[in-house]
């Protein structure tokens, strides 16, 4: 009797472990949505307890399927299981070696054959981690189908979402600084980029796997935001964004030596309260000749030393390259404060075609006028444009305050304004971006909407690391559904209401008939 009680006791603590590795086992797969050591430790116990009360408990077991209906329940059961288990093992299966398949005949959901050129020259794993916050969810499921697909090309991708406000730690490790910010990292070195698209993913992997000097240039001297400061004004925030793209980011002073050096990708002239000397526009001009990139945040001039009679640089800019920073203040009515201007439209640039879903705004900013230059192998562009209820306050002396500016129509210009140009060689080598305002760059607008995007993006541009690879385009096939004629739809409701219906109904009758027949 005791061995008995004590055979029973075992097997009713054999049955509750195998439930508990079983629910264990379902809930961790169920949190961390992959099969891992822990859940199958869980299968294990699972198995081995549900085995051993079935053991232990052999006698009553074999008393009851003795019986008729034991055995179609145990027969029935045992189907039941192995169906159960066979699904359970597809499944983990299907979960570890994800596989799709793109039936669209345009290849719409296919990576770009440069893409996988790219992937499969691979010789190191490559890491793509999104940082998504619990607020931006649609975003991260949005982008989940294209980490799935570098991922299915090569086995040396893979993929993961972190949420940067629970692990902060984690987002500061790769330089993150924006919500819904992707980082592919590739051993040590990392490259963070807002932009999550195949473009911009595969343009990443090729930098990383192709090393090099990447250096940008910051003038000084003349009143330019700080890179280093981390207050509001500084530009703190665009600094360690441009370091985790890889960029070398340092300061230089054409006053000291009026030659910007040969490894410079780019020169960014980033809101100066003063001017610029003749030497020093003299030397941009020489960097630019031999194929380099500049970048000019020209603020108003209200509070400034800078004048139109001393402004160099912008005489510089719109002689040879026909972009002229109008001594004017944008006014946009269409703005909650209209004194910061808001964009309405892109145009479409290799700046701005990543963009077109993100509004951005410049809380104190100048038009940029586009005209002739000299050189007239030059291609210009009006990057960003206020919407037609803006303008551009020319009365720049003591402006009177907000609600009582008023449109002048013959010294004010209409709307729309350009608030950012680029302009180009025909050759492509050097590249030119001036946009009317720095402060929308700064640590305080940096991270709004798409304000960084569009500094970042300017700044690649003109280094001419905008366009790395260029992957074929994926054209769409439209096709057209003819409607059938009337006499074709009441065939098909025919079809569809009567004919089928009756069939079935008519051989259900058939085979009741016959059955009754025979019986």
């Amino acid at each position: 009797m005791a061995l008995r009680v004590s055979r029973r006791a075992l097997t009713v603590l054999a049955g509750v472990a195998g439930l508990a590795g079983l629910l264990v086992a379902a809930a961790l797969f169920t949190v961390r949505q992959r099969g891992d050591e822990a859940v199958y430790i869980g299968m294990m116990v699972a198995i081995v307890g549900f085995t051993a009360a079935l053991f232990l408990d052999r006698e009553r077991l074999l008393r009851l399927a003795r019986g008729r209906q034991a055995r179609y329940g145990t027969n029935a059961m045992l189907g039941t299981f192995a169906l159960l288990a066979i699904l359970a093992l597809l499944n983990i299966v299907a979960f570890e070696n994800p596989k799709s398949w793109d039936l669209t005949e345009d290849r719409q959901f296919s990576l770009a054959p440069e893409t996988i050129a790219t992937l499969k020259a691979l010789d190191s794993d490559v890491q793509l981690i999104g940082f998504y916050s619990v607020d931006r969810v649609a975003e991260r499921d949005a982008l989940r189908p294209l980490l799935q697909q570098y991922q299915e090309t090569t086995g040396r991708v893979s993929y993961e979402f972190v949420d940067p406000f629970a692990q902060p730690f984690r987002a500061k490790e790769y330089g993150v600084v924006q919500d819904a910010s992707l980082v592919v990292a590739l051993g040590k070195a990392s490259e963070v980029t807002t932009t999550a698209s195949e473009q911009a993913i595969t343009e990443s992997i090729v930098r990383l796997t192709h090393p090099g000097s990447r250096k940008v240039y910051f003038l000084t001297g003349h009143g330019e935001r700080d890179l280093q400061a981390d207050d509001e004004q500084g530009f703190s925030q665009l600094r360690q964004t441009l370091e985790s793209k890889n960029y070398a980011v340092e300061t230089l002073s054409l006053l000291v030596a009026p030659q910007v050096p040969d490894d410079a990708l780019a020169v960014v002239v980033a809101g100066p309260t003063a001017p610029l000397s003749a030497v020093e526009v003299e030397a941009v001009k020489t960097f630019q000749e031999k194929g380099g990139g500049l970048v000019v945040l020209a603020d108003p001039i209200p509070g400034t030393q800078i004048t139109a009679q001393n402004d160099l640089l912008s005489a510089y800019l719109r002689s040879a390259w026909g972009l002229d920073p109008h001594l004017d203040l944008v006014v946009d009515l269409n703005s909650s404060m209209p004194l910061a201007a808001v964009e309405a439209s892109y145009a479409s640039h290799p700046v701005t075609d990543r963009m077109q879903n993100l509004v951005t705004y410049f809380p104190t900013a100048r038009s940029v006028g586009v005209e002739s230059p000299g050189d007239a192998n030059v291609t210009q562009t009006e990057l960003v444009l206020t919407g037609a209820n803006s303008w551009g306050e020319t009365n720049l002396e003591g402006l009177p305050q907000q609600g009582s500016i008023e449109f002048n129509e013959t010294e004010d210009a209409a709307g729309p304004l350009a608030v950012a140009a680029a302009a180009e060689a025909s050759d492509g080598t050097s590249r030119v971006v001036v946009i009317g305002d720095s402060d929308f760059g700064a640590n305080a607008d940096f991270s709004g909407y798409g304000n960084g995007d569009l500094l970042v993006n300017s700044i690649d541009w003109a280094a001419g690391q905008d366009d790395l690879i260029n992957l074929t385009p994926k054209p769409s096939i439209e096709r057209y559904v003819a409607p059938p004629s009337r006499p074709g739809l009441l065939m098909v409701a025919l079809l569809s209401i009567v004919v089928v219906p009756a069939a079935f109904l008519t051989l259900g009758v058939a085979t009741w008939w016959g059955r009754r027949a025979k019986a």
